[in-house]
Protein backbone atom coordinates (compact mmCIF):
# COMPACT_ATOMS: atom_id res chain seq x y z
CA UNK A 1 0.00 0.00 0.00
CA UNK A 2 3.35 2.40 -0.36
CA UNK A 3 3.33 5.26 -2.26
CA UNK A 4 6.35 3.93 -4.71
CA UNK A 5 4.12 0.95 -6.58
CA UNK A 6 1.26 3.34 -6.39
CA UNK A 7 4.01 6.29 -7.95
CA UNK A 8 4.39 3.57 -10.87
CA UNK A 9 1.32 2.93 -11.62
CA UNK A 10 -0.20 6.29 -11.69
CA UNK A 11 3.12 7.00 -14.50
CA UNK A 12 0.14 4.98 -16.85
CA UNK A 13 -2.59 7.08 -15.88
CA UNK A 14 -1.46 10.47 -18.18
CA UNK A 15 -3.29 13.60 -17.73
CA UNK A 16 -6.60 12.65 -18.04
CA UNK A 17 -5.67 11.41 -14.04
CA UNK A 18 -9.26 10.46 -13.44
CA UNK A 19 -9.17 11.40 -10.45
CA UNK A 20 -7.40 8.84 -8.65
CA UNK A 21 -7.95 7.52 -5.81
CA UNK A 22 -10.51 10.01 -3.59
CA UNK A 23 -12.77 9.19 -0.91
CA UNK A 24 -12.18 9.83 2.70
CA UNK A 25 -9.47 9.26 4.99
CA UNK A 26 -8.86 9.81 8.42
CA UNK A 27 -8.33 13.21 10.38
CA UNK A 28 -5.44 13.80 12.50
CA UNK A 29 -6.89 16.59 14.24
CA UNK A 30 -4.40 19.55 15.42
CA UNK A 31 -4.27 22.30 17.60
CA UNK A 32 -5.17 24.31 14.88
CA UNK A 33 -7.93 21.82 13.74
CA UNK A 34 -9.43 22.53 17.23
CA UNK A 35 -9.66 25.98 17.16
CA UNK A 36 -11.43 26.26 14.13
CA UNK A 37 -14.03 23.44 15.17
CA UNK A 38 -15.22 25.59 18.16
CA UNK A 39 -19.09 25.78 16.98
CA UNK A 40 -20.39 22.19 17.54
CA UNK A 41 -24.02 21.41 16.69
CA UNK A 42 -26.65 21.27 19.18
CA UNK A 43 -26.78 17.69 20.70
CA UNK A 44 -23.18 16.71 19.91
CA UNK A 45 -21.16 15.09 23.04
CA UNK A 46 -24.08 13.70 25.25
CA UNK A 47 -25.11 10.08 23.03
CA UNK A 48 -23.99 8.14 20.94
CA UNK A 49 -26.32 6.32 18.49
CA UNK A 50 -26.79 3.14 18.56
CA UNK A 51 -24.80 2.47 15.29
CA UNK A 52 -21.87 3.87 16.76
CA UNK A 53 -22.47 2.54 19.95
CA UNK A 54 -22.62 -1.24 17.84
CA UNK A 55 -19.41 0.02 16.33
CA UNK A 56 -17.16 0.40 19.09
CA UNK A 57 -17.97 -2.51 21.45
CA UNK A 58 -17.12 -6.45 20.81
CA UNK A 59 -18.16 -8.84 23.12
CA UNK A 60 -15.85 -10.94 24.97
CA UNK A 61 -15.23 -14.28 27.43
CA UNK A 62 -14.12 -14.05 31.25
CA UNK A 63 -14.63 -16.84 33.48
CA UNK A 64 -17.23 -18.38 31.97
CA UNK A 65 -19.49 -15.23 31.09
CA UNK A 66 -19.89 -12.74 28.53
CA UNK A 67 -18.24 -9.66 28.83
CA UNK A 68 -18.56 -6.34 26.54
CA UNK A 69 -15.27 -4.09 25.71
CA UNK A 70 -15.01 -0.79 24.28
CA UNK A 71 -12.69 -0.16 21.68
CA UNK A 72 -10.98 3.06 22.29
CA UNK A 73 -8.06 3.36 19.49
CA UNK A 74 -7.18 1.34 16.26
CA UNK A 75 -4.75 -1.50 16.71
CA UNK A 76 -1.26 -1.33 16.22
CA UNK A 77 1.50 -3.33 14.88
CA UNK A 78 4.38 -4.30 16.88
CA UNK A 79 7.09 -4.92 14.80
CA UNK A 80 7.08 -1.06 13.67
CA UNK A 81 9.79 1.42 14.03
CA UNK A 82 8.50 2.97 17.09
CA UNK A 83 5.31 3.41 19.43
CA UNK A 84 2.68 6.02 19.65
CA UNK A 85 -0.06 4.85 21.52
CA UNK A 86 -2.03 8.24 20.46
CA UNK A 87 -5.33 7.45 18.17
CA UNK A 88 -4.70 8.41 14.33
CA UNK A 89 -0.78 7.66 14.80
CA UNK A 90 -0.49 3.89 15.02
CA UNK A 91 0.74 2.11 11.35
CA UNK A 92 -2.95 1.24 10.72
CA UNK A 93 -1.17 0.07 7.04
CA UNK A 94 1.68 -2.26 8.55
CA UNK A 95 0.83 -5.70 8.03
CA UNK A 96 0.08 -7.80 10.86
CA UNK A 97 2.01 -11.01 11.12
CA UNK A 98 1.11 -14.26 13.20
CA UNK A 99 3.54 -16.79 14.39
CA UNK A 100 6.49 -13.88 15.43
CA UNK A 101 7.11 -12.15 18.55
CA UNK A 102 6.26 -8.24 18.76
CA UNK A 103 9.55 -6.13 18.53
CA UNK A 104 8.24 -3.13 19.71
CA UNK A 105 5.36 -2.16 21.81
CA UNK A 106 2.69 0.23 22.28
CA UNK A 107 2.69 0.73 26.19
CA UNK A 108 5.63 -0.73 28.89
CA UNK A 109 5.52 -4.50 28.56
CA UNK A 110 3.74 -4.95 32.07
CA UNK A 111 0.83 -3.05 31.28
CA UNK A 112 0.31 -4.95 28.42
CA UNK A 113 -2.14 -8.33 29.10
CA UNK A 114 -3.75 -10.77 26.38
CA UNK A 115 -6.05 -11.45 24.20
CA UNK A 116 -6.37 -14.90 22.96
CA UNK A 117 -8.42 -14.96 19.87
CA UNK A 118 -10.42 -18.42 19.20
CA UNK A 119 -10.42 -19.30 15.30
CA UNK A 120 -12.68 -22.19 14.30
CA UNK A 121 -10.16 -24.36 12.32
CA UNK A 122 -12.15 -28.20 11.88
CA UNK A 123 -12.78 -27.86 7.90
CA UNK A 124 -11.91 -29.61 5.54
CA UNK A 125 -7.98 -31.13 5.06
CA UNK A 126 -7.50 -28.56 2.02
CA UNK A 127 -9.05 -25.89 3.50
CA UNK A 128 -9.62 -26.30 7.68
CA UNK A 129 -9.68 -22.38 7.92
CA UNK A 130 -13.45 -22.66 6.74
CA UNK A 131 -15.36 -22.38 9.21
CA UNK A 132 -13.78 -19.12 9.73
CA UNK A 133 -14.81 -17.26 6.70
CA UNK A 134 -18.57 -19.54 6.50
CA UNK A 135 -19.73 -19.75 9.79
CA UNK A 136 -23.11 -19.86 8.76
CA UNK A 137 -22.45 -23.06 6.51
CA UNK A 138 -20.79 -25.04 10.02
CA UNK A 139 -23.78 -23.26 12.02
CA UNK A 140 -21.65 -21.51 15.10
CA UNK A 141 -21.59 -17.85 15.32
CA UNK A 142 -18.61 -15.37 15.85
CA UNK A 143 -17.85 -12.67 17.95
CA UNK A 144 -16.39 -11.31 15.35
CA UNK A 145 -16.97 -11.70 11.51
CA UNK A 146 -14.54 -12.59 8.93
CA UNK A 147 -12.72 -9.53 6.83
CA UNK A 148 -14.62 -11.03 3.50
CA UNK A 149 -18.04 -9.87 5.27
CA UNK A 150 -16.89 -6.88 6.59
CA UNK A 151 -14.21 -4.80 8.73
CA UNK A 152 -14.27 -2.97 11.86
CA UNK A 153 -12.79 -0.13 12.51
CA UNK A 154 -10.19 -0.98 15.10
CA UNK A 155 -8.72 -4.33 13.52
CA UNK A 156 -6.95 -5.23 10.45
CA UNK A 157 -8.03 -6.22 7.63
CA UNK A 158 -5.52 -8.51 6.76
CA UNK A 159 -2.96 -10.68 8.43
CA UNK A 160 0.27 -12.31 6.85
CA UNK A 161 0.78 -15.64 7.47
CA UNK A 162 4.34 -16.86 7.34
CA UNK A 163 4.20 -19.84 4.11
CA UNK A 164 0.80 -18.17 3.00
CA UNK A 165 1.16 -14.34 2.91
CA UNK A 166 -1.33 -11.96 3.70
CA UNK A 167 -5.39 -13.53 3.99
CA UNK A 168 -8.37 -11.86 4.90
CA UNK A 169 -8.40 -11.68 8.88
CA UNK A 170 -10.45 -14.89 9.99
CA UNK A 171 -13.82 -14.65 11.97
CA UNK A 172 -13.25 -15.38 15.43
CA UNK A 173 -14.33 -15.23 19.15
CA UNK A 174 -12.21 -13.70 21.89
CA UNK A 175 -10.77 -14.46 25.58
CA UNK A 176 -9.44 -12.87 28.04
CA UNK A 177 -8.93 -13.57 31.66
CA UNK A 178 -8.91 -10.24 33.67
CA UNK A 179 -10.96 -7.32 33.21
CA UNK A 180 -7.88 -5.25 34.32
CA UNK A 181 -10.03 -2.96 36.69
CA UNK A 182 -11.76 -1.65 33.63
CA UNK A 183 -8.99 0.22 32.11
CA UNK A 184 -8.52 1.33 29.09
CA UNK A 185 -5.34 -0.76 28.00
CA UNK A 186 -3.32 -2.75 25.19
CA UNK A 187 -3.69 -6.33 24.89
CA UNK A 188 -1.49 -8.90 22.57
CA UNK A 189 -3.25 -10.70 20.35
CA UNK A 190 -2.82 -14.54 20.49
CA UNK A 191 -4.09 -17.14 18.02
CA UNK A 192 -5.36 -19.90 19.09
CA UNK A 193 -7.10 -22.77 16.29
CA UNK A 194 -10.06 -24.83 17.78
CA UNK A 195 -9.96 -28.11 16.06
CA UNK A 196 -13.20 -29.87 17.46
CA UNK A 197 -16.33 -27.85 17.05
CA UNK A 198 -17.49 -29.43 20.30
CA UNK A 199 -15.37 -27.55 22.06
CA UNK A 200 -16.43 -24.16 20.16
CA UNK A 201 -18.28 -21.63 22.51
CA UNK A 202 -21.52 -20.10 21.58
CA UNK A 203 -22.53 -16.73 21.86
CA UNK A 204 -23.94 -16.96 25.35
CA UNK A 205 -21.01 -19.12 26.76
CA UNK A 206 -23.11 -21.86 28.12
CA UNK A 207 -20.36 -24.41 26.41
CA UNK A 208 -17.24 -24.38 24.65
CA UNK A 209 -13.99 -22.38 25.70
CA UNK A 210 -14.86 -19.91 27.34
CA UNK A 211 -12.24 -19.46 30.34
CA UNK A 212 -8.86 -19.65 30.01
CA UNK A 213 -8.42 -22.78 32.47
CA UNK A 214 -10.71 -24.40 30.03
CA UNK A 215 -8.52 -22.93 26.85
CA UNK A 216 -5.38 -24.44 28.93
CA UNK A 217 -6.84 -27.69 29.16
CA UNK A 218 -8.06 -28.39 25.60
CA UNK A 219 -4.85 -27.36 24.89
CA UNK A 220 -3.66 -30.58 26.85
CA UNK A 221 -6.30 -32.67 25.37
CA UNK A 222 -5.05 -31.36 21.76
CA UNK A 223 -8.42 -30.11 20.52
CA UNK A 224 -6.83 -26.35 20.32
CA UNK A 225 -3.65 -25.16 19.12
CA UNK A 226 -1.00 -24.14 21.25
CA UNK A 227 -0.88 -20.17 21.45
CA UNK A 228 0.58 -18.40 18.60
CA UNK A 229 2.13 -15.10 18.65
CA UNK A 230 1.27 -11.97 16.84
CA UNK A 231 3.03 -8.44 16.37
CA UNK A 232 -0.59 -7.13 16.69
CA UNK A 233 -1.95 -5.24 19.65
CA UNK A 234 -5.94 -4.09 20.21
CA UNK A 235 -6.68 -1.25 22.55
CA UNK A 236 -10.18 -1.67 24.93
CA UNK A 237 -11.62 -1.61 27.84
CA UNK A 238 -13.99 -4.32 29.43
CA UNK A 239 -17.16 -2.65 31.00
CA UNK A 240 -17.96 -3.89 34.38
CA UNK A 241 -20.93 -6.28 33.73
CA UNK A 242 -21.23 -9.58 32.68
CA UNK A 243 -24.31 -10.75 31.10
CA UNK A 244 -25.34 -12.31 27.70
CA UNK A 245 -26.89 -8.76 25.97
CA UNK A 246 -24.86 -5.81 24.98
CA UNK A 247 -24.66 -3.38 27.45
CA UNK A 248 -25.32 0.51 27.04
CA UNK A 249 -22.07 2.54 26.89
CA UNK A 250 -21.30 5.27 29.03
CA UNK A 251 -22.66 8.87 27.98
CA UNK A 252 -19.11 10.55 27.71
CA UNK A 253 -16.74 9.59 24.83
CA UNK A 254 -13.04 9.07 25.35
CA UNK A 255 -10.71 12.50 23.70
CA UNK A 256 -9.54 9.74 21.27
CA UNK A 257 -12.97 8.03 19.99
CA UNK A 258 -14.20 11.75 19.70
CA UNK A 259 -10.92 12.78 17.40
CA UNK A 260 -12.01 8.70 15.51
CA UNK A 261 -15.34 9.78 14.41
CA UNK A 262 -15.18 13.86 13.86
CA UNK A 263 -13.87 15.68 10.74
CA UNK A 264 -13.69 19.06 9.43
CA UNK A 265 -15.38 20.06 6.42
CA UNK A 266 -15.64 23.12 4.38
CA UNK A 267 -19.22 24.71 4.38
CA UNK A 268 -19.53 28.31 2.76
CA UNK A 269 -16.36 29.77 3.86
CA UNK A 270 -16.37 28.11 7.12
CA UNK A 271 -14.76 24.92 8.64
CA UNK A 272 -17.39 22.69 10.34
CA UNK A 273 -17.32 19.83 12.11
CA UNK A 274 -19.19 16.30 10.86
CA UNK A 275 -19.60 13.41 13.28
CA UNK A 276 -19.55 9.88 11.33
CA UNK A 277 -22.27 7.58 12.39
CA UNK A 278 -21.43 4.57 9.72
CA UNK A 279 -19.18 3.16 7.64
CA UNK A 280 -18.43 3.48 3.90
CA UNK A 281 -21.05 2.05 1.06
CA UNK A 282 -19.94 1.25 -2.05
CA UNK A 283 -23.08 2.16 -4.49
CA UNK A 284 -22.29 -0.65 -7.19
CA UNK A 285 -23.02 -3.76 -5.20
CA UNK A 286 -25.93 -6.05 -6.19
CA UNK A 287 -27.99 -4.90 -3.15
CA UNK A 288 -27.57 -2.39 0.06
CA UNK A 289 -27.82 -2.33 3.99
CA UNK A 290 -27.61 0.63 5.54
CA UNK A 291 -26.99 -0.91 8.84
CA UNK A 292 -23.41 -0.59 10.61
CA UNK A 293 -21.60 -3.39 9.64
CA UNK A 294 -23.52 -4.74 6.85
CA UNK A 295 -22.09 -2.32 4.41
CA UNK A 296 -20.05 -4.09 1.59
CA UNK A 297 -16.65 -2.77 3.48
CA UNK A 298 -14.22 -4.74 1.33
CA UNK A 299 -16.19 -4.12 -2.06
CA UNK A 300 -14.04 -2.01 -4.30
CA UNK A 301 -15.08 1.70 -4.88
CA UNK A 302 -13.97 3.27 -8.34
CA UNK A 303 -13.46 6.59 -9.60
CA UNK A 304 -15.45 7.72 -12.60
CA UNK A 305 -18.42 5.39 -11.96
CA UNK A 306 -21.85 6.16 -11.70
CA UNK A 307 -23.56 4.01 -8.43
CA UNK A 308 -25.68 1.99 -9.35
CA UNK A 309 -27.66 0.98 -6.15
CA UNK A 310 -28.19 3.63 -3.12
CA UNK A 311 -27.87 3.23 0.52
CA UNK A 312 -30.94 5.87 0.63
CA UNK A 313 -33.76 7.37 -1.38
CA UNK A 314 -31.60 9.35 -3.88
CA UNK A 315 -33.41 12.73 -3.53
CA UNK A 316 -32.01 12.24 0.54
CA UNK A 317 -28.57 12.01 -0.69
CA UNK A 318 -26.49 15.14 -1.11
CA UNK A 319 -23.07 15.54 -2.85
CA UNK A 320 -19.83 15.42 -1.06
CA UNK A 321 -16.91 17.07 -2.76
CA UNK A 322 -13.75 15.32 -2.15
CA UNK A 323 -10.49 18.06 -3.28
CA UNK A 324 -7.88 16.31 -3.97
CA UNK A 325 -4.34 18.10 -4.26
CA UNK A 326 -3.05 17.92 -8.05
CA UNK A 327 -0.17 19.84 -9.20
CA UNK A 328 3.01 17.83 -8.45
CA UNK A 329 5.40 17.09 -11.48
CA UNK A 330 4.12 15.38 -14.68
CA UNK A 331 5.59 12.10 -13.92
CA UNK A 332 3.50 12.34 -10.72
CA UNK A 333 0.64 15.35 -10.38
CA UNK A 334 -0.81 12.88 -7.27
CA UNK A 335 2.54 14.00 -5.56
CA UNK A 336 0.76 16.21 -3.03
CA UNK A 337 -2.02 14.49 -1.97
CA UNK A 338 0.57 11.70 -0.41
CA UNK A 339 3.59 14.06 0.71
CA UNK A 340 1.69 17.15 1.83
CA UNK A 341 4.63 17.88 3.89
CA UNK A 342 6.77 18.44 1.25
CA UNK A 343 4.39 21.21 -0.52
CA UNK A 344 3.14 22.99 2.61
CA UNK A 345 -0.13 22.10 2.92
CA UNK A 346 -2.75 20.19 5.22
CA UNK A 347 -5.46 17.85 4.43
CA UNK A 348 -8.60 17.05 5.96
CA UNK A 349 -7.55 13.51 5.85
CA UNK A 350 -4.43 11.99 5.89
CA UNK A 351 -3.35 9.66 2.87
CA UNK A 352 -4.18 5.92 3.02
CA UNK A 353 -0.39 5.21 2.73
CA UNK A 354 0.20 7.13 6.19
CA UNK A 355 -3.09 6.12 8.18
CA UNK A 356 -6.68 4.58 7.49
CA UNK A 357 -9.88 6.06 8.91
CA UNK A 358 -12.76 3.08 10.08
CA UNK A 359 -15.22 4.96 8.59
CA UNK A 360 -13.30 5.43 4.92
CA UNK A 361 -11.87 2.61 2.19
CA UNK A 362 -8.34 2.34 2.43
CA UNK A 363 -8.04 2.12 -1.67
CA UNK A 364 -10.05 2.82 -4.32
CA UNK A 365 -9.96 1.38 -7.83
CA UNK A 366 -9.24 3.56 -10.79
CA UNK A 367 -9.48 1.95 -14.22
CA UNK A 368 -7.21 1.44 -15.86
CA UNK A 369 -4.76 1.81 -13.21
CA UNK A 370 -6.24 -0.72 -10.70
CA UNK A 371 -5.81 -0.14 -6.89
CA UNK A 372 -4.63 2.24 -5.29
CA UNK A 373 -4.20 4.03 -1.73
CA UNK A 374 -6.81 6.67 -1.12
CA UNK A 375 -5.15 10.13 -1.43
CA UNK A 376 -5.10 12.82 1.28
CA UNK A 377 -8.00 15.22 0.64
CA UNK A 378 -9.99 18.34 1.88
CA UNK A 379 -13.67 17.85 2.33
CA UNK A 380 -16.32 20.15 1.04
CA UNK A 381 -20.27 20.38 1.24
CA UNK A 382 -22.96 23.06 -0.14
CA UNK A 383 -25.89 22.14 2.54
CA UNK A 384 -25.78 20.93 5.79
CA UNK A 385 -28.54 19.05 5.46
CA UNK A 386 -30.39 20.97 8.48
CA UNK A 387 -27.79 19.07 11.00
CA UNK A 388 -28.96 15.29 10.08
CA UNK A 389 -27.66 12.20 9.64
CA UNK A 390 -27.57 11.45 6.10
CA UNK A 391 -25.87 9.65 3.15
CA UNK A 392 -23.52 11.69 1.60
CA UNK A 393 -22.03 10.33 -2.53
CA UNK A 394 -18.25 11.10 -2.89
CA UNK A 395 -17.61 13.44 -5.52
CA UNK A 396 -13.69 14.29 -6.27
CA UNK A 397 -12.36 16.88 -7.68
CA UNK A 398 -8.64 17.29 -8.69
CA UNK A 399 -7.20 20.71 -7.65
CA UNK A 400 -4.66 21.73 -10.40
CA UNK A 401 -3.04 25.22 -8.88
CA UNK A 402 -2.23 25.08 -5.10
CA UNK A 403 -3.10 28.71 -5.14
CA UNK A 404 -6.65 27.07 -5.26
CA UNK A 405 -6.02 24.87 -2.21
CA UNK A 406 -8.08 25.70 0.93
CA UNK A 407 -6.34 26.95 3.83
CA UNK A 408 -6.28 24.98 6.87
CA UNK A 409 -8.50 28.00 8.70
CA UNK A 410 -10.86 28.43 5.77
CA UNK A 411 -9.09 32.09 4.55
CA UNK A 412 -8.36 31.45 0.92
CA UNK A 413 -8.96 28.66 -1.56
CA UNK A 414 -11.64 26.83 -2.44
CA UNK A 415 -13.97 26.84 0.96
CA UNK A 416 -16.94 26.77 -1.07
CA UNK A 417 -18.94 25.88 -3.95
CA UNK A 418 -19.22 28.70 -4.82
CA UNK A 419 -15.37 29.03 -4.96
CA UNK A 420 -15.19 25.41 -6.48
CA UNK A 421 -17.35 26.72 -9.31
CA UNK A 422 -15.27 29.44 -10.12
CA UNK A 423 -11.97 27.24 -9.84
CA UNK A 424 -13.52 25.11 -12.51
CA UNK A 425 -14.15 27.68 -14.67
CA UNK A 426 -10.40 29.37 -14.50
CA UNK A 427 -8.79 25.64 -14.90
CA UNK A 428 -7.41 25.77 -11.59
CA UNK A 429 -9.78 22.63 -10.61
CA UNK A 430 -10.98 19.75 -12.86
CA UNK A 431 -14.44 18.74 -13.17
CA UNK A 432 -16.61 16.95 -11.18
CA UNK A 433 -15.52 13.10 -11.17
CA UNK A 434 -18.03 10.88 -10.41
CA UNK A 435 -17.45 7.50 -7.58
CA UNK A 436 -19.67 5.09 -5.98
CA UNK A 437 -18.97 6.16 -2.74
CA UNK A 438 -21.10 6.96 -0.10
CA UNK A 439 -20.32 8.10 3.36
CA UNK A 440 -22.65 8.21 5.95
CA UNK A 441 -22.23 11.83 8.61
CA UNK A 442 -24.33 14.71 9.96
CA UNK A 443 -22.86 18.29 10.39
Amino acid sequence: MGSHTKGSRFLALGSAAFGVMTVLLLLMPSASAAATNTSLPSGFGGSESPLLEQSEMMPAFLNGHVVNTVYEQGYYVGTFSAPNSTFGMEPLSAIPSIGVNATHQPAPFDHVRTLWVLVPWWGPSAAPYDPAYNPTAYGIQLHCAPANVAVCFDHPATINVPGLGNVPLPGHDHLISTWAAGQDIWWNVAVDLVFNQSVFPDLNATHGITSLSELLKQQALGTVSPDLNTDLFLNFRVLPNAGTHVAPLPQSRSPSLKMDIEMPVFYNGAVLPSFYEQGYFTGSNVSYNSSYGSQPLLAMPELGTAPTTFPAAKADIAPFYVLVPWWGPASAPYDPAYNPAAYGIQEHCAPANIAVCWDHPATINVPGLGVVPLPGHDHLVGTVANHRDIWWNVVVVLVLNQTAWPAWNASSGIVSTADLAAAQTAGTASADLPTNVFLNFWI
